[in-house]
Formats: C-alpha cells, structure tokens, sequence
C-alpha cells in the first residue's frame, strides 16, 4: 500500500480518479478513500489532521498511461501543475505533474 496525505480529500481523489483514471476500491469516507492498483497493490488516501500532514515532496508515485502526451493536456486543462514536460527516456516518454498537494507524479508511456 502508498499512503498520501491529502489536504482536502475530495479534491485529490478528483485528480486520482478522474486525471489519472484510477478505480476507487470500496465506499470512500470522510478520512480515506482507496484506489486498487492492480495485483493486491493500494493507494490509499488520508484527509489531513492530527497526526497526518501533508509533506509534499516526500514521495514520488509513477503510473504507465497509454499516451503520456494527452495525459498532460488532459491534467493542464484539468488545472494540474506540470512540473517537467514531456520528454524521451532511453525506453519511455515520461512527464511530471504535480498532485493537488503539490506530490510529484510521474507518468509515461513506455517506447520499446
């Protein structure tokens, strides 16, 4: 399981679902909702309070999207930072965006 912590959870679990297309396992809370990963793996989601802050930067999740180049336009106009434009990797074309928290995501989509 990843953990994050979420200043505001609803607005997370927006960007999650519906910037990276995550599928939301189970009925969300006020304090958590989970996203299945695949193969047993979760993401989970904390709303922010005592206890749990949000510290962005302490973590650096990666996702494999079919098309790295849409999923950046999809994020800009969703209203997600772009930290790092898309660019060619030996064996990928990766990006970086910023979650609502200001966590870095990387996405990219493999080229061999």
């Amino acid at each position: 399981m990843a953990m994050i912590v979420c200043s505001n959870l609803q607005r997370s679990t927006a960007f999650y679902g519906g910037v990276l297309g995550l599928k939301q396992r189970g009925e969300a809370s006020v304090q958590r909702v989970e996203f299945d990963l695949g193969n047993g793996v979760i993401l989970s989601l904390y709303a922010a309070g005592p206890g749990f802050s949000v510290r962005a930067g302490s973590l650096q999740l990666a996702f494999r999207v079919p098309n790295v180049d849409a999923l950046v336009n999809d994020a800009r106009l969703a209203g997600a930072e772009i930290l790092q434009e898309p660019f060619e990797e030996p064996h990928a074309r990766v990006a970086v965006i910023a979650d609502p928290d200001g966590y870095p995501v990387q996405v990219g989509t493999r080229t061999s």
